[in-house]
C-alpha cells in the first residue's frame, strides 16, 4: 500500500462513518489487518458493517449507531478477531487514543460515495472534492 492511502487516526472516524467505506484496518507488530465495509443506510442514521472473508466476499458483522451492535444474523462469531478488531479500532479513535502500531487505509475510494479517488488531494484525506464538501 501507499503512504497516501493511510488515514490519519484525527480523521479517520470521518471517513469511515462518511456513508459508504471501504478501510483496512493494519497491526504494524504483527501485520494482521482486516478490512471493513461501512454502509450508511439510505434513511436512517445506522451504519451496517461487513468484514473481508475472501477476496470479494463481505459477511455482515453488524450495526453502528453511536456504538457497534453484533448482530445475531450474522455468519461470523462475536467472538472472532475481525468483530473485536471493529470495535476496539472504533472505541479507540473515539477516544482519540489509536495507539500507533495500528493503522487505518482507505481503499482508494470515496467514503462517501464509493467512486476512484484520482487527485492527491483526494487521495490524502479519502474524499472526493464534490463528497468532502457535501460529507455531513
Amino acid at each position: 500500500m501507499k503512504n497516501s492511502n493511510k488515514l490519519d487516526a484525527n480523521t479517520s472516524l470521518d471517513f469511515i462513518f462518511g456513508g459508504n467505506s471501504t478501510f483496512t484496518a493494519l497491526t504494524t507488530k504483527s501485520e494482521n489487518r482486516f478490512t471493513f465495509k461501512v454502509k450508511k443506510h439510505k434513511k436512517d442514521d445506522i451504519y451496517f458493517v461487513s468484514v473481508l472473508t475472501s477476496p470479494e466476499t463481505y459477511q455482515f458483522i453488524g450495526s453502528y449507531r453511536g456504538a457497534f451492535k453484533y448482530s445475531a444474523k450474522s455468519r461470523i462469531s462475536d467472538r472472532s478477531q475481525s468483530v473485536s478488531v471493529f470495535k476496539y479500532i472504533i472505541d479507540k479513535l473515539s477516544s482519540k487514543n489509536l495507539p500507533n502500531y495500528i493503522e487505518v487505509w482507505h481503499s482508494g475510494k470515496c467514503g462517501k460515495c464509493g467512486k476512484k479517488l484520482t487527485t492527491p488531494d483526494s487521495i490524502s484525506n479519502g474524499f472526493g472534492p464534490t463528497c468532502r464538501r457535501f460529507k455531513n
